[in-house]
């Protein structure tokens, strides 16, 4: 079970746009019109309906995808990580 689905993160990284629930870790990613779309879970009507959204507006897709991959690579990204990291460790040597 994972808070944060790797896939998603994968996804967004190649640059898709992700349709996703708002469950776990997911909505720490996902951010519902901007890098995708969140649906309610078990809510399948409203998973069709973001599906077509996307296939129908193929440069929302794009712009989502474009959107998503710069947020995995200002947040998600090894150098992300790094700095985060280290901002922490400072203010713990303190």
């Amino acid at each position: 079970n994972e808070g944060l689905p790797m896939a998603i993160l994968e996804a967004m990284a190649a640059g898709l746009a992700v349709i996703a629930t708002p469950v776990g870790g997911i909505p720490e990613a996902v951010l519902d019109e901007h890098t995708g779309a969140l649906v309610a879970p078990g809510d399948a009507q409203a998973l069709a309906m973001a599906v077509r959204r996307v296939l129908q507006e193929p440069a929302l897709a794009v712009r989502w995808g474009e959107a998503g991959r710069e947020r995995i690579e200002q947040h998600f990204s090894p150098a992300a990580s790094e700095a985060a990291l280290m901002a922490l460790w400072q203010q713990v040597a303190r």
